[in-house]
């Protein structure tokens, strides 16, 4: 395996990178985006190098990217440029592959799922308008698939004694994060997964694999279940797996359950 650091879009005078994770083995490959998490309002493209260089060890070839957000940048900024970085792959990288699909965590899980529902939405448009910005598939892992929905559960625990929040939960952050990059609660529930789904809004509905923990504060199960729950009645091919005994971010570092999910991952992909 090979790293490679590359730009793959400039918009307003910022060039964009994102960290190319190649296979020693000849393509064509099996190719996936890796877009971060951070409430929207932060991260970085290095976020999923421990499960990135895993799918790369495995031959399926991942380009992770840095993309804007908030709190400098607003809707749409960042689905726009992960649609320009579908197109990227698709036109840029000089190999061939065999599909192509997201993975995201977190926000970045709802990215993903947002950006391959609506691929060719105006705001995910730019000069290479006769590309489709359309996946095959979309990893969400522990994804925030409902942002207005978990804004308001934030604001909730707020209100709690900050002894009972947990390690690594920071609801007050999570609230001003998600804030800062919709601006509006009108904005959050305009990209909901589940009122897309609902709404028969989506252009396009990959096959999804979306991974929950179960001990996870950041990200609770009863919104991921509904987010299966739509995914089904939506007519998508789509699995679902709750991982027992670990918390949001699990798969971001070394244990057992980590190297389930990433086996599990690396199966949904080659099937």
């Amino acid at each position: 395996m090979n790293e490679t650091t590359l730009v793959y879009r400039s918009v307003d005078g910022i060039e964009l990178e994102g960290l190319l994770y190649r296979p020693d083995d000849p393509p064509p490959y099996d190719l996936v985006i890796d877009v971060h998490g951070g409430a929207w309002s932060s991260g970085h493209y290095e976020s999923g190098r421990h499960y990135d260089t895993k799918l790369a060890e495995a031959g399926i070839c991942v380009l992770a990217i840095n993309f804007r957000h908030g709190p400098d940048f607003l809707h749409p900024s960042a689905s726009a440029d992960i649609a320009a970085a579908i197109r990227f792959a698709k036109t840029s990288l000089g190999f061939e592959y065999k599909q192509l699909g997201l993975v995201g965590s977190s926000s970045g899980g709802h990215l993903a799922l947002y950006t391959a529902l609506l691929p060719n939405i105006a705001a995910h448009q730019d000069d290479a308008t006769d590309i489709s910005a359309e996946v095959d598939f979309v990893v969400a892992l522990w994804p925030v698939s409902n942002p207005l929905a978990r804004y308001q559960y934030v604001l909730a625990w707020e209100q709690a004694s900050q002894e009972t929040w947990g390690p690594n939960f920071t609801p007050d952050r999570l609230a001003r994060g998600t804030m800062s990059y919709f601006g509006s609660k009108e904005a959050m529930n305009e990209t909901s997964i589940q009122r897309v789904l609902a709404m028969n809004e989506h252009q396009r509905l990959p096959r999804v694999f979306v991974v929950q923990s179960e001990l996870d504060l950041n990200v609770p199960v009863f919104m991921t279940e509904s987010l299966h729950g739509a995914l089904l009645d939506a007519g998508a091919d789509v699995k679902y797996k709750l991982y027992r005994g670990v918390a949001h971010g699990f798969a971001s570092s070394e244990g057992p359950q980590t190297e389930v999910c990433i086996k599990d991952v690396i199966q949904f992909i080659k099937d």
